[in-house]
């Protein structure tokens, strides 16, 4: 088994294998050893959060490296010690060490909750609103605890909150700021908490109101109609700010994202899918394209399935048509980048969309010339396949579903073909998304999501039945945007039962 100190862990950076041995100083005992047995976060040179093992029981061990180990293990310290002198459950601290050499890192040791569940588990294996309900009230009830006591969970979502032997505990002390013993006043307290709800995607929106109170009666509040309404526009704020900062993620190196930017290349990947195989395709992905299956060839892209040992991909590579539209594309955001910001837009949104891997672009220094987005193979068929078939599984409902929540989030596509709708068992996913726009601007969006629904009924005016049904599922939608009536071919758009 590796042994590691504080200076072998920070050249180490991601390349550390579990198990290994960390040399760490106790106070009392001298030099020790802990088993560490698998890693539940990193952050490379700077801060490893582990499962251990000393003296034959298992301990969480939070490990902070470099020349700032000393600040962030303090501030972790006083806000575990914040979080319990508010009355809340937290892991107890058991003890705390310097690496080797004491100069170069710290390391904290809590007791470890073998059976703890977070509520962000409980959350996502649940399947109905009143459970759902349930565990935001659980929230609730901690997070007004803690703003009565003063203390405020800067990084606070459900992860955040474990449920062991059904006693709720709070954890992550590192982003706790603590305002003194005074409670927190009302601004404070609505923007952390709707740093909290910014969390979900919208669709869950609704249930704010339903567990609201519980925070209210908790902090001692009236209810107040203009404070429910500030509120609810803090949380919109909230999660554009969020949005902004996890867009920028997903073009730079961090945590989530493999990222390289040369003078003739830039190459962005999901780190969690960056295997060897994975990196060969990136490097040349045209001599995959070639030895894949074609699934579109034209002028303006070319689409191919292929497969590696471990999956199907598709790699869809933007052609440039001339030199007239490469000399116009040369400053512009290449057309692979927009589908890629635009896909982990949906996925922040929770709108099912294609599963982006990795994205490429062909570069002079600044200048962009071809570019490949390569996605996860949706087994399928496009939506155009629902004619003439016996609607079993309420496709139109869920394809109605996918609109209703781009109009919520101003979003519109530009390209509403049918085939650019995938069926597969989980329901509709959206494809082609590099015409995908998110407006600022209410009027323009509400003409582009217009042109948007009509095209999409225009893909059924072939077929009566299924437009009509269409047309029921869309009349909120269509009525909202003023379609009733609008200039279109089909009867059944116009004339909405």
């Amino acid at each position: 088994m590796n042994t590691f100190d504080a200076m072998s862990l920070i050249s180490a950076r991601r390349n550390i294998q579990t198990p290994f041995q960390l040399q760490v100083h106790k106070p009392g005992t001298g030099q020790v050893a802990l088993s560490v047995l698998s890693i539940l976060r990193l952050l490379p040179a700077r801060r490893i959060v582990a499962l251990a093992e000393f003296e034959g029981e298992r301990v969480l061990v939070k490990t902070f490296l470099g020349r700032s180990a000393d600040k962030y293990a303090f501030r972790e310290r006083m806000g575990v010690q914040a979080i319990a002198n508010s009355g809340v459950s937290t892991p107890e601290l058991l003890w705390e060490g310097s690496m080797v050499p004491a100069e170069s890192g710290r390391v904290l040791v809590f007791r470890y909750l073998p059976d703890a569940v977070s509520l962000a588990e409980q959350w996502i294996q649940s399947r109905d609103s009143d459970t759902r309900i349930d565990i935001l009230a659980k929230a609730m009830h901690v997070i007004a605890k803690l703003h009565d006591h003063g203390v405020v969970q800067n990084d606070i979502h459900l992860a955040n909150f474990l449920v062991s032997e059904s006693r709720l505990y709070t954890i992550d002390g590192g982003a706790v700021g603590h305002k003194g013993e005074q409670r927190l006043n009302e601004n404070v307290s609505l923007k952390n908490l709707a740093m909290f709800f910014a969390q979900f995607y919208p669709r869950y929106d609704d249930l704010i109101s339903k567990v609201i109170g519980t925070y209210e009666a908790q902090r001692s509040w009236q209810a107040d109609p203009g404070r429910a309404k500030r509120f609810l526009e803090e949380v919109g704020r909230s999660r554009q700010m969020r949005k902004r900062h996890y867009l920028e993620k997903t073009v730079r190196d961090c945590t989530q994202f493999v990222c390289k930017a040369r003078f003739r290349r830039f190459e962005v990947c999901e780190r969690i899918s960056y295997t060897d195989e994975l990196a060969r395709l990136i490097a040349d992905p045209d001599r995959f394209i070639e030895n894949g299956r074609i699934l579109k060839s034209g002028n303006s892209a070319t689409v191919a399935m292929v497969r590696l040992s471990d999956r199907a991909l598709v790699i869809k590579k933007y052609n440039i048509k001339n030199v007239w539209h490469g000399t116009r594309r040369l400053l512009r955001e290449s057309r692979a980048r927009s589908s890629w910001g635009n896909a982990h837009r949906l996925e922040f949104l929770g709108i099912p969309a294609l599963k982006p891997v990795a994205m490429i672009e062909n570069r002079i220094g600044p200048f962009r010339t071809s570019a490949y987005l390569i996605t996860e193979f949706i087994e399928g068929p496009d939506a155009l396949s629902l004619k003439g078939m016996k609607h079993t599984n309420n496709e139109p409902e869920a394809l109605g579903q996918i609109l209703q929540e781009l109009s919520a989030a101003q979003v519109s596509h530009g390209d509403m073909k049918a085939t650019n709708f995938m069926l597969t068992e989980a329901g509709p996913v959206m494809i082609d998304l590099d015409g995908m726009i998110e407006h600022n601007n209410p009027g323009r969006f509400k003409r582009a999501f217009a042109r948007d629904l009509s095209r999409f009924m225009d893909n059924w005016k072939d077929d009566p039945e299924l437009e009509a049904r269409f047309s029921s599922v869309l009349r909120d939608l269509s009525a909202q945007y003023g379609l009733v009536g609008f200039r279109h071919s089909s009867k059944a758009f116009h004339q909405l039962e």
